[in-house]
Order: structure tokens, then sequence, then C-alpha cells
């Protein structure tokens, strides 16, 4: 295929799939047609089916699309690998939580779908997100193991620290407070929860913020 052919396939491949990011996090699975998705990325259905056969299949190139931007930064993975202090390495995560996960809310509300209207979000998940988790679960256990955090179950730490910042940036608007904690305040709260000394671990930690 020429060059310049293949460019404007892969260009408007790109125009389908932000288009299709934008009403599939607006309007769910169910609420969006491939005609809308077409109409909005100023092509054809006849074109859009010619990249995507089946709308599920464009669903999961818009999910992919956007969990493909969620990486851990070298100094996370470099925390996380060689043990660092927990009170080094959870407000790392905590900014990895907040800036690459859950303050982009289309991916946010394209996991709500995958997991409420189609099946296959379990795939999805561990295909982008299946390293980050052991990574963070492998660290917590070995922290666990050294006596520097509570001897939780290493999964429960993880996903709760997930959970526990995802479920507050979802839910908080709900009650009327569009106010979300800064990160040194999800920091104090989970070193309280994870380290045995956590009086200490949070006037550490306020003098580091």
């Amino acid at each position: 295929m020429p060059a310049k052919k293949k460019l404007a396939q892969n260009i408007t491949e790109a125009r389908i799939i932000e288009a299709a990011v934008q009403l599939f996090a607006r309007n769910g699975f169910k609420g969006t047609s491939t005609r809308d998705i077409a109409a909005l990325a100023s092509v054809n259905e006849a074109t859009l089916f010619r990249h995507f056969p089946r709308k599920a299949d464009l669903f999961w190139a818009a999910a992919d699309s956007r969990l493909n931007a969620v990486k851990l930064n070298r100094e996370l993975q470099h925390g996380l690998a060689s043990d660092d202090d927990p009170q080094t390495v959870i407000p790392m995560i905590v900014t990895f939580l907040t800036e690459n996960i859950l303050r982009n809310s289309e991916l946010m509300r394209l996991l709500y779908v995958a997991g409420f209207e189609l099946a296959g979000a379990e795939r999805l998940l561990g295909e982008h997100l299946g390293s980050i988790f052991d990574a963070v679960n492998s660290y917590f256990g070995r922290c666990a193991s050294k006596g520097l955090i509570e001897n939780f179950d290493p999964v429960v730490a993880t996903l709760g620290m997930a959970g526990a910042v995802g479920v507050h940036y979802t839910l908080q608007p709900l009650f009327g407070d569009h106010h979300r904690l800064k990160e040194p305040e999800y920091t104090r709260f989970l070193l309280n929860a994870l380290q045995k000394n956590s009086a200490q671990a949070v006037r550490l930690t306020e003098q580091k913020a």
C-alpha cells in the first residue's frame, strides 16, 4: 500500500477512534450508534465499518487508545523495584492514580461502560493494567514482610488504595462538594491505614508536603 494512502487511512482511523471515545464516554455503549460516531468523525458509516467491522471492536479500540497512555513513570518504577520507603513511594502512587487515571474522566467512564455494558472488561484491564497492579502488589507484599507496613494481604492494600481514591473522586460531587482532596491528604490517609507508626508517618508526610 502506498505510504500516502496508508497515512490517510491511519488519520481517518484515529479520527473515528477519537469520536468514539467522546460518544461512548458520554452516552455509554448502548446509547451510542455507529451513525453518530461516523457523523462526529466526518466519515460515512461504510468507511467506519471498513476500519471497525463491529461496534464492539470500535469500543475496545477507543478504550485501548486511552489505556495505552497509562504508564508508571521511571521514578515510581524504580521506587517500587528498589523497595524504597513507603513514605516516598506511596505519595508517588497517589500522584499516579490522580494524574494518570482519575483526572482522565473519559478513561474512567469508558472503564465503567466496559464493566457494566460489555463482556471482556477483565481482558482489557489485565492487558493494560495487570503489570502495574502486579508491581504495586509485589511492593506491598515485600514491605509487609519487612515490617514497613501492616501485614495486610497485599492485594487488599493495592485494591484498597485504588478504591479509596477512585470512590472519593467519583462520589464526592454527588454529595454537593466539588472540592477534590489534594494528594497530601490522600497520602496521609493511606499512610495511616498502612503503616504501624502512623502518627510519625503523618508528621513526616506533612513536612514533605
